[in-house]
């Protein structure tokens, strides 16, 4: 473990001389960020150590409320293991950084069976075992409103909508370059002072990492300049949603592998994207596990709600991202389409790759794409098409969970557990509640 902290800290980024406190991170089951800080004397020696956890906190729904049918309590305990590779300083923070961390037993080396970033890490092993490694980026939607509304009233990628955001997209890009992030894209999406980030690729965990810190920078910029932002998937029901497109790809060594030289699947590629599908209604416990994500997720709002895949198709839950011409196979990537941010971004990788990686290993066959609204089809079209409908709420997504071998194989029956307990306590309070309630929550937490 020393010889492991003394190879992180030599590729640490630096911090500046003002840094008073380190946000030691991790993601709880509802996809909240979470912290302790630790005071710069300190840092060093919890740097190998860790920092204490309460293993309950990660049976906590957003209300505060621990679950025992999670299989967790107040007792017992876990550190919080900094990746220093991952230390960066927060911008808009005064004196702060921040690192993700593992979740250890309390000798501070053993990987707890609970860490939702271990079990990321498990999975990028076992897809190592096959030769292979992944790239993911993540799209980021968000309203971004002051005290006057919306920052802008244009419809999808006006130009103007950049206008008054101007001050806001600037600092934020800033603040994203300082923290080693690479953002990409911005334009206006469907909503009023509807936004989406888009960033570059990365190895997989990081790319998690990353995720992480492009909420806490749009939160963290909105907060300076006395705007407010949600990233809610629905904060509005009568507006549009917000989504958190999952893009991935796969590589052996440096050549790239679902795609041929022509653009279209290979055999490995093939396999992959049959497996996220057949899988997908389990994969969804994670990548869409709150109430509100199902506020979003209906036919006609380019969100999908069908189980399909096709070739640029953004009603498909699945869509097969054109390439860029002359660079075909290296370009193109596969982007997951029901996510959204109130997922745990550890686990919702975690389980895409699990069920990509089983679809490979048994050799699956995806079908022919759908290159139509799969909503326009009849019943009888998507039944012969092998076209399902997604699930309808949290509880149907983790009853496919519960039954799913191979994802309960990758993430880990305990973690399982865990998830299914804090996502159902979740779903349980939103039936008792209206349906603005379950938006305007969201949008308070998100």
């Amino acid at each position: 473990m020393q010889a492991e902290s003394e190879t992180q800290e030599s590729v640490a980024r630096p911090l500046p001389e003002d840094t008073l406190w380190v946000r030691f991170a991790f993601v709880d089951h509802a996809g909240i960020p979470k912290c302790k800080a630790v005071h710069r004397d300190g840092f060093k020696g919890r740097a190998r150590a860790g920092v204490g956890l309460a293993k309950g906190v990660l049976a906590l729904d957003p209300s505060g409320a621990l679950h025992p049918e999670s299989g967790l309590s107040p007792v017992g305990e876990c550190r919080l293991v900094p990746d220093l590779s991952t230390l960066t300083a927060l911008p808009f923070a005064r004196g702060q950084a921040m690192v993700s961390c593992d979740m250890t037993e309390p000798d501070a080396s053993t990987p707890w069976e609970g860490c939702p970033r271990s079990a990321l890490k498990r999975v990028l092993a076992r897809l190592a075992e096959r030769g292979y490694r992944s790239l993911a980026s993540y799209e980021t939607e968000f309203y971004v409103w002051d005290a006057d509304g919306p920052l802008d009233r244009t419809p999808y990628a006006g130009s103007y909508a950049l206008t008054p955001a101007a001050d806001f997209v600037a600092e934020l890009a800033q603040t994203l370059e300082e923290m080693g992030i690479r953002p990409e894209q911005c334009h206006a999406e469907v909503g009023q002072g509807n936004l989406e980030l888009s960033v570059g690729e990365d190895e997989a965990l990081v790319a998690a990492d990353k995720r992480v810190m492009v909420l806490e920078a749009i939160r963290g910029v909105a907060y300076r300049m006395e705007l407010q932002t949600t990233m809610a998937p629905k904060p509005y029901l009568e507006g549009a949603g917000n989504g958190h497109h999952l893009h991935v790809s796969l590589y052996e060594r440096e050549i790239p592998v679902l795609f041929d030289t022509s653009g279209a699947l290979s055999g490995p590629g093939s396999g992959f994207v049959a497996g996220i599908l057949e899988h997908l209604p389990a994969v969804m416990a994670f990548t869409a596990p709150s109430p509100n994500s199902y506020q979003r997720l209906a036919p006609g709002m380019w969100a999908s709600a069908y189980a399909a895949y096709g070739l640029d198709n953004r009603e498909a839950a699945v869509r097969l991202a054109s390439p860029v011409a002359g660079r075909e196979s290296a370009t193109a990537n596969v982007e997951i389409k029901p996510v959204d941010v109130t997922s745990n971004p550890y686990l919702a990788l975690t389980a895409v790759l699990a069920a990509g990686m089983d679809g490979m290993d048994r050799g699956l066959d995806p079908g022919e794409p759908t290159m139509v609204d799969p909503a326009t089809l009849s019943e009888e079209e998507r039944a012969s098409q092998g076209i399902r409908p997604l699930p309808a709420s949290p509880d149907e997504a983790l009853d496919a969970l519960e039954k799913d071998d191979a994802l309960l194989e990758a993430l880990g029956k305990p973690l399982v557990r865990t998830h299914v307990a804090v996502a159902r306590a979740q779903a349980a309070i939103a039936r008792e509640l209206p349906p603005e309630e379950v938006a305007a929550t969201a949008a308070m937490l998100y």
